[in-house]
């Protein structure tokens, strides 16, 4: 475990600091000018900061909703948490003031998981497809939403397009310090859990007979991992499909126990959101910026294209 640990970590310091040397402007991170240190401590490197605490939440966001849900397919994007904690974001934006945002998103996330897990139980069986179903319309009536506040409030546009298509323009290390605080708490409950989470993987039958609290268990998972959404989508706006990609291909790559599985999802998920994020500074020229939500939504939308082709069979046979 160790071993994998350290590549990752070594994987995430390199995209660490080539994200802060490189953009717009390059940063010689050995020799630099006033001007480029300037623009590395108060401008860089609180977002690239931003953009690896905001990968790692999404990542163990995504994790602990696929394990309450027991489907690989969920995350804060698929589930619609995203879209229900960036209308509470606008909500507040618009009618209470800045400093009601985070309330207001988290409300609203939880009440959009807690909508989803209703529609998708049965008989205290989740169905994997209709939680797909469910979180789709979730997602859909958020995002309609939010148009219409975009369209009534056409005076705030610019500050509301920030919430559908993501980013980290807004960092700061005050934001940095508070979502890294709720992530070290997250992810330590995770660790301890982990072989009850190891457990719930197999089914409900086998987890209850080992004494798994799975009811109990699976309202903190829910709690938190709205909670991680709910903080990042405030400080960052929609960010889609980390959640699922990044917990996927470690499973897929034979991470599969939850002790190696949360602290592998938090590297991974922090690098694959820096370069995403790097990447969006350096793909169009003259300085513009493609917005972070925009690109890692393209790639997530054709991972969630060969998943549900992948693994239709199997959940035709789970309906």
């Amino acid at each position: 475990m160790r071993r994998y640990l350290l590549l990752f970590g070594l994987f995430f310091l390199l995209v660490f600091f080539l994200s802060l040397s490189h953009g717009a402007v390059p940063v010689d991170l050995f020799h630099p000018d006033e001007l480029s240190r300037r623009i590395l401590l108060e401008v860089r490197l609180p977002r690239v900061l931003l953009a690896a605490l905001s990968g790692a939440s999404l990542s163990l966001a995504g994790l602990y909703f696929q394990y309450v849900m027991q489907n690989p397919l969920a995350d804060s994007f698929t589930t619609g948490a995203s879209a229900s904690a960036a209308l509470g974001a606008v909500l507040a934006l618009l009618f209470f003031g800045e400093t009601w945002v985070l309330p207001s998103a988290l409300f609203l996330a939880f009440l959009g998981l807690v909508a989803v897990l209703r529609i998708a139980s049965l008989r205290g069986r989740l169905l994997p497809v209709t939680m797909l179903l469910a979180g789709i319309v979730v997602n859909t009536f958020a995002s309609a939403s939010i148009s219409l506040l975009k369209f009534l409030a056409q005076e705030s546009v610019a500050s509301l397009v920030f919430w559908l298509m993501g980013g980290f323009q807004n960092a700061t290390y005050l934001r940095c310090a508070g979502l890294a605080a709720i992530l070290f708490g997250a992810c330590f409950y995770g660790l301890y859990r982990a072989p009850a989470l190891d457990l719930t993987a197999f089914d409900d039958e086998t987890a209850r007979a080992s004494g798994v609290p799975l009811y109990r268990l699976r309202r903190e998972l829910l709690f938190l991992g709205a909670l991680l959404t709910a903080v990042t989508v405030s400080f960052s706006g929609i960010i889609g499909f980390v959640g699922l990609i990044v917990p996927h291909l470690l499973r897929l790559a034979g991470f599969l126990r939850a002790e190696m599985l949360l602290p592998l999802s938090l590297l991974f998920g922090a690098s694959f959101l820096v370069l995403a994020d790097l990447l969006s500074r350096v793909l169009l020229s003259q300085g513009q910026e493609l917005p972070v939500g925009v690109l890692t939504s393209a790639l997530g939308g054709l991972f969630f294209l060969y998943l549900l082709v992948k693994r239709r069979r199997e959940l035709y046979e789970l309906v």
